[in-house]
């Protein structure tokens, strides 16, 4: 796959194939696309907070991981599946108490909007130097061709009111389904979860 903006070859690597010191950096990706800096701090496993993203939003999921390489270089990557494959996916939450209680309810949050034929995207994230030139269509056009794949009627994730990446799922046909409030007197910030459907779904109405 090419970005036709950019001649250097665009590859997708699955997860478990992803060099370690790539998987160190999604971890530290993540940060930017969170308040997880905070959530990680006083971890119950004493980790900094860069290890404890990747020992328990980065291992546990890499069969639903994705990464995006721009020649040998990594550019992003996503992490999506069903709810049904999250929830056969065993993980432990290592947040200190009270940020276990807000990481509970975000989950049911979750599953109450996103749908069990709906494939959700847990985290996307682009290297800060490859931006602005289409990587997010491309990392979206396989996530809609996984979805494809398994069935699904929507791609469907969750993104903060306050970031960057919200009008731009906007102008790509992501619509909101409901606003996450119980972090707001924490971060001033409310989470939006917002689906689009797929591209047959939308054919056929």
């Amino acid at each position: 796959m090419n970005d036709l903006r950019n001649p250097t070859a665009l590859t997708f690597v699955p997860g478990p194939a992803v060099p370690a010191p790539d998987l160190d950096r999604m971890a530290a990706l993540l940060f930017e696309t969170s308040y997880l800096e905070y959530c990680s701090v006083a971890n119950r496993l004493g980790l900094p907070p860069r290890q404890l993203q990747r020992r328990q939003n980065i291992d546990p999921w890499l069969r639903h991981i994705v990464a995006l390489y721009e020649g040998t270089r990594l550019a992003g990557f996503y992490n999506a599946a069903t709810p049904a494959q999250y929830a056969g996916t065993p993980a432990l939450n290592h947040y200190r108490d009270e940020v276990q209680a807000m990481d509970a309810a975000y989950d049911a949050f979750v599953a109450r909007h996103a749908g069990a034929d709906d494939l959700f995207v847990a985290s996307l994230a682009i290297e800060p130097a490859c931006r602005g030139r289409g990587l997010l269509d491309v990392l979206l056009a396989d996530v809609e061709r996984r979805a494809l794949a398994l069935g699904c009627a929507a791609v469907c994730l969750t993104v903060w009111q306050s970031s960057a990446a919200l009008p731009m799922y906007g102008r790509r046909g992501f619509t909101v389904r409901g606003t996450f409030d119980d972090a707001y007197p924490l971060f001033f910030d409310r989470l939006h979860c917002m689906a689009r459907p797929l591209a047959t779904t939308r054919e056929e109405t």
